[in-house]
């Protein structure tokens, strides 16, 4: 494998956390209060499953993603331990690495804020406009426009939409399933979707770089 595509949340960042604490006091202070835990779970599978259970309005959403995008926010989003490595074994063995997330131009600033940019080719985010995976339109931009040969490129990422993303696109497709409990889910993307799985960064490595110390 030559080419890595990237899912930024939940993949390369652990941003849940961040992420769902911020919902869930916004909705407290609305007087929407609900359950963190399932909010949590909701979120991991699609921001849009959680917003239907909060039942968060147009104007609502508009002000978690204003707070959510603050990165310095507590709890502050941290790398997977062992992302950056990984990022450095890719391109130390001839690789090359790009970004397909859904998240907007925050991504940058994560990425400045850990001296990341430079480890990637390219970029597509929610500012290119592409339908939302699993629709494999932003994936075959991306084939496109870095001359990416798909038996040699692979998706990873933490869901099944991206996944399925990577396998309507006609490339490779890895789970990434670090910190997800929700066992039920992580087993009907493995067993019938996913060509890889990788619980951790290390995993991932051992998939595609087995003899490199």
């Amino acid at each position: 494998m030559k080419n890595f595509i990237w899912d930024f949340d939940g993949t390369l960042f652990d941003t849940y956390t961040h992420t769902v604490k911020i919902l869930h006091q916004l909705m407290e202070e609305v007087g929407k209060p609900c359950d963190y835990n399932v909010l949590f779970s909701k979120s991991r599978r699609s921001l849009g499953e959680a917003r239907e259970y909060c039942k968060a309005t147009d104007e609502e959403w508009a002000e978690f993603y204003k707070r959510e995008g603050i990165i310095e926010l507590e709890p502050i989003a941290l790398p997977y331990e062992g992302a950056e490595q990984t990022l450095k074994m890719i391109i130390s063995n001839g690789g090359k690495n790009y970004i397909y997330t859904h998240r907007d131009a925050v991504t940058f600033k994560y990425l400045e804020k850990y001296g990341w940019m430079g480890y990637f080719e390219g970029f597509v985010t929610n500012e290119h406009n592409f339908p939302h995976k699993p629709a494999p339109d932003a994936l075959l931009y991306m084939i496109r426009e870095f001359n990416l040969n798909p038996e040699e490129t692979i998706m990873i990422g933490d869901r099944e939409i991206d996944v399925l993303s990577g396998k309507n696109a006609g490339i490779h497709a890895c789970l990434f399933t670090e910190g997800n409990t929700d066992i039920q889910y992580i087993e009907q993307i493995k067993f019938t979707k996913a060509d890889y799985v990788a619980d951790s960064m290390s995993a991932f490595r051992n998939l595609f770089f087995p003899t490199v110390l």
